[in-house]
């Protein structure tokens, strides 16, 4: 039975449908319970594509024939390439065993083992493997070999750090742990210096770079207390009794797990989209006449490392003077879900029922990206401009990035779900039989429902293949839906997810459940990203190295020692660079934790550019 209000006859008072459900419920003041601006939206659309000109109206987009799109160049498909197997130093064999899965067996501490079993029997016999065993080498140890290096440096590097992760975590890599904050006066003084606080108290009450440390939080508690009229005064006492107290403290214990999803997808993905697949096998000789193979799954390896640890994978950053980029290369939509439980709205929708776990904000983040924004994206990146991105396909908070390369929409009417190829029959006005009318922008007029059926490419197990071809890939189409609020010029200016076609069965709670018939969709992506247009700087090679003429053969020796310098690359996470974090440490005798900044400096070891590139070029 379609019942589309209430009548309670004692008082003569009618609901809505959304007064109804919105009157059962509290909702947090954030998206999708109040509407993004229309400015932000075209913002983060305009910042996305790069386009000042993006396309924005829905009658454009439809009579631009941009409802269905695929990608100018499609991405291959690879390996995420898990951290627990050391990365690319990994010989992928062929084993009965799941590539991916959880057991004893594929801890990384084993692989590791395996690794330093491989250094003293592989390696040091390196000279005396035949062609078909260096075939069947790791894509980084092929890599030291083409390059001479009997020390395998390279290789070495992502065990190192696949051990150092797992046993501590973010804390293998600490340099510097501000527990006591001798330093804050000075950090102080500088910001008023820079004109960004008033007095040395303001920035001992503002400061993110001070806040937490041990000498920062006594020195306020002793003028608080009236034994000092300013921080500055109490520092030398604040220091000397967060010294005593400092040895109260220890880290946060860390696990020595290594998570199944963990690996370089965020570096497949970037360079799977922009970057030419690898077609064809690659054999070099060696200087002793051995020919080295390298598969397109190799070649796809060193590429993903090649981007994975390189600087654009940093947020593009513009110098407001310059309107440089000063930053990375990512350009990136949507929050990422670390609540474990996001609870479900009267809709059947995720929602952020409280602030992130990590980040102390409340944000709309376990919603997904703003539906608007989506559709935008889509429309304007692979429609228009035909490029590729990155897709975080689920929300959840473990991180799964995937290239795009497709996308169709189908639309519907919001009321009734009916399917229809006339738009007129999809796009209605809005009315008080709009569930979600209460969160709509003060600027929509009309809406219209859209299904849009997204494809990117999944990873899948490495393996030796010749050739590599479209045929090899592996897509994956995903349905969800959601509604677009258009002016009335049909502009659109917001929208939301929809979990039902039509919203919820709402007086399923009168009949005591609320599971509806129909399945709920929440295949909403998490966020999105893309690489910045101007990417190819990020990748420049060394013009002062030897040519390497004749490519059938190993390039010139001096190559191994340039290479170093990629390989020993240090990414510092230091607050001079706005990338300071913090750590959390605990109170040996009360238990308590609190929060203290910290620096690190992170080993992101890359192979030389120009020998990814030239493996690329031999083989298309």
């Amino acid at each position: 039975m379609a019942i589309k209000n209430i009548m309670i006859l004692s008082g003569l008072i009618f609901l809505t449908v959304s007064e109804y459900a919105y009157s059962k419920a509290r909702y947090p003041k954030i998206y999708p319970f109040i509407p993004f601006k229309v400015s932000d939206i075209y913002n983060s659309v305009e910042n996305l594509s790069e386009d000042k000109d993006f396309v924005f109206n829905f009658i454009d987009i439809n009579s631009m024939n941009l409802s269905k799109a695929k990608t100018k160049l499609k991405p291959w498909t690879s390996s995420y390439w898990p951290l627990n197997r050391g990365l690319i130093a990994d010989p992928y064999k062929n084993t009965v065993r799941g590539y991916y899965l959880s057991t004893k067996f594929l801890s990384w501490s084993r692989n590791f083992n395996v690794y330093s079993r491989r250094k003293k029997g592989v390696f040091k016999n390196v000279d005396k493997l035949t062609e078909g065993q260096l075939a069947t080498m790791a894509p980084s140890e092929k890599y030291d070999i083409l390059l001479g290096d009997k020390t395998f440096d390279l290789t070495s590097r992502l065990w190192d750090y696949t051990q150092k992760w797992g046993n501590k975590k973010e804390f293998g890599f600490l340099s510097k742990l501000s527990l006591v904050g001798e330093d804050a006066l000075s950090i102080a003084k500088e910001m008023v210096g820079f004109g960004w606080y008033e007095s040395v108290d303001d920035a001992f009450a503002d400061a993110y770079q001070l806040r937490g440390s041990l000498a920062v939080d006594e020195a306020n508690r002793l003028v608080k207390e009236g034994q000092f009229s300013s921080v500055e005064s109490a520092m030398p006492m604040a220091i000397q009794n967060a010294i005593a107290d400092s040895k109260n403290y220890v880290l946060e214990k860390k696990n020595n797990l290594i998570a199944l999803w963990e690996g370089i997808c965020h570096g497949w993905s970037t360079a799977a989209g922009i970057v030419p697949r690898p077609r064809k096998t690659v054999k070099i000789e060696l200087p002793d006449g051995r020919k080295l193979t390298f598969y397109p799954e190799d070649i796809k390896a060193l590429t993903s490392l090649l981007w994975a640890n390189s600087l654009i994978q940093d947020n593009k950053y513009l110098d407001s003077n310059t309107g440089k980029n000063i930053g990375g290369g990512v350009i990136s939509e949507g929050l990422r879900c670390n609540l474990e439980n996001p609870r479900l709205d009267k809709w059947g929708r995720f929602y952020d029922n409280k602030p992130d776990p990590f980040n102390k904000d409340h944000s709309p983040r376990c919603v997904g990206v703003h539906p608007a924004i989506w559709h935008l994206g889509l429309v304007n990146l692979i429609g228009k401009q035909g490029r590729s991105f990155v897709v975080e396909q689920k929300i959840g908070s473990e991180v799964d990035n995937h290239p795009m390369y497709a996308y169709k929409m189908s639309y519907f009417n919001p009321r009734t779900g009916n399917f229809s190829k006339s738009l007129e029959n999809n796009i209605i006005q809005i009315d008080q039989y709009d569930q979600f009318k209460k969160f709509r922008s003060p600027r929509a007029k009309y809406i219209v429902g859209v299904e849009t059926e997204m494809t990117y490419l999944d990873w899948v197990r490495p393996k030796r293949r010749k050739t590599n071809n479209e045929r090899n890939d592996v897509e994956v189409k995903k349905s969800m839906m959601y509604d677009l609020e258009l002016d009335e010029n049909y502009d659109i200016v917001g929208g939301q997810w929809r979990a039902l076609i039509t919203g919820l069965d709402i007086f399923s709670d009168f009949a005591g459940d609320n599971d509806s018939v129909e399945e709920k969709n929440h295949n909403q992506p998490d966020f999105f990203w893309v690489i910045t247009k101007d990417w190819k700087p990020f990748f420049n090679e060394l013009t002062d190295i030897e040519t390497w003429g004749d490519t059938t053969k190993a390039p010139p020796l001096s190559w191994k020692k340039r290479a170093f310098g990629a390989h020993s690359f240090i990414y510092h996470q230091k607050y001079v660079f706005s990338t300071g974090q913090k750590c959390k440490i605990i109170h040996k005798r009360t238990g308590k934790t609190r929060e203290v900044s910290c620096e690190y400096e992170l080993p992101k070891p890359q192979p030389l550019v120009n020998v990814v590139n030239k493996l690329i070029e031999l083989a298309q």
